[in-house]
């Protein structure tokens, strides 16, 4: 009697799906359990793969971090380029608004992009301007917006919007306060800052 070896083939995980549960492991880990928690064995666990799939695909724990701030970025370029409404003033203030929804929605990862241990997403971070860039530009072109050098008008605009939503973040206030009406009302100081007069 003659017995034959069957090999059973396995089917891998490509690459690709493998680097992206890891990255959504990694988001959901990083919400769930903050920057400390954030670990190669918690984000390995969460994807379902072991550890050294975090070192073969994201070159460990600093590649980790970077990919999920550069993701974060991208997240946040595209939801401020979903911004689309024809009239210029409003599509930059609901470019402000989308700003706001996006880091209350994900305190911990927007801390975290915009903290000194990260490098603002390197391209992912200069995307994530350039929307806006873009949409200042569209305000520019319908005369709305003054023509200054449209990128220094967006960092001064994104310098309110981001003081704004870091300050609700940490919940910086002296007294109680409409965070809705006050972020409107950042809104308005940008839009009376920047328009052609």
């Amino acid at each position: 009697m003659f017995y034959y070896a069957v090999k059973v083939a396995t089917k891998r995980t490509p690459g690709a799906d493998v680097r992206a549960a890891l990255v959504g492991a990694g988001h959901r880990v990083l919400a769930d359990k903050g920057v400390r928690g954030l670990t190669v064995r918690a984000v390995a666990a969460e994807a379902g793969v072991a550890p050294m799939g975090v070192y073969n695909h994201l070159d460990g724990k600093d590649g980790l971090l970077a990919v999920i701030v550069a993701d974060g970025f991208e997240q946040l370029r595209a939801t401020t380029a979903d911004a689309v409404d024809s009239d210029a003033r409003r599509r930059l203030r609901d470019a402000g608004r989308r700003y706001r929804r996006f880091a209350l929605d994900n305190p911990t990862l927007y801390r975290l992009m915009f903290s000194e241990n990260c490098d603002l997403g390197g391209d992912a971070g200069l995307s994530a301007l350039g929307a806006l860039t873009e949409i200042v530009r569209y305000a520019q072109g319908a005369g709305v917006i003054r023509a200054d050098d449209p990128f220094e008008l967006t960092l001064a605009i994104w310098s309110c919007v981001h003081g704004a939503v870091s300050l609700e973040l940490d919940a910086a206030a002296p007294i109680p306060v409409d965070r809705d009406a006050i972020f409107e009302s950042v809104l308005d100081v940008i839009e009376h800052g920047v328009i052609v007069r």
